[in-house]
């Protein structure tokens, strides 16, 4: 099962991570068994689905949703996968567990190495720079518990677009 080989370079990376990075970025390494579980609280569906994963890290939530796919647990003709991770280290890692699901025509995945945040944010204030983002039948995240200092880009950014908060997790729930 593909979803045990992600686990293992989780923990690897895991252990390998300084914790102030982790915190820095308000990385979580979502587990296996946690990954599986959310996975698992999506509903049948048919038709193409338009996949969001906001924080993807090395792709544990994005795998669990496709194994259940891949496994018949869906019934989509097709899933499309946006992606975004702002650590340049794990976007390797990201690409190498898309890839295992890339084996038909019936899936893609686009890899954004960059902030899921600011990137919408910049789609939302209409910047005539910015590139429109997809619309998403369904989002796996784990969002981030990190808070935002009052003078942060992303508090900045997010009062252009009128969300004023003190917290990433309360943003991924509105944006």
């Amino acid at each position: 099962m593909l979803l045990s080989s992600v686990e293992q370079k989780r923990l690897q990376l895991s252990k390998s991570t300084a914790a102030t990075k982790k915190s820095l970025l308000g990385q979580f390494f979502t587990p296996e068994n946690t990954a599986a579980f959310m996975a698992g609280l999506f509903q049948d569906g048919t038709g193409i689905c338009r996949l969001l994963d906001a924080g993807a890290g090395i792709g544990s939530l994005s795998a669990a949703f496709l194994e259940r796919w891949r496994t018949g647990g869906f019934h989509f003709s097709r899933v499309e996968l946006d992606a975004f991770e702002m650590d340049g280290a794990l976007v390797g890692h990201l690409a190498q567990t898309l890839d295992a699901y890339d084996q038909r025509n019936d899936f893609v995945g686009n890899i954004y190495d960059e902030d899921f945040v600011l990137a919408a944010v910049e789609s939302l204030s209409g910047s005539f720079w910015a590139k429109p983002l997809n619309s998403y039948t369904h989002a796996i995240l784990n969002p981030p518990y990190k808070k935002i200092n009052s003078n942060s880009a992303h508090r900045l950014a997010l009062r252009r677009v009128g969300i004023e908060t003190v917290n990433l997790y309360s943003v991924q729930r509105v944006s």
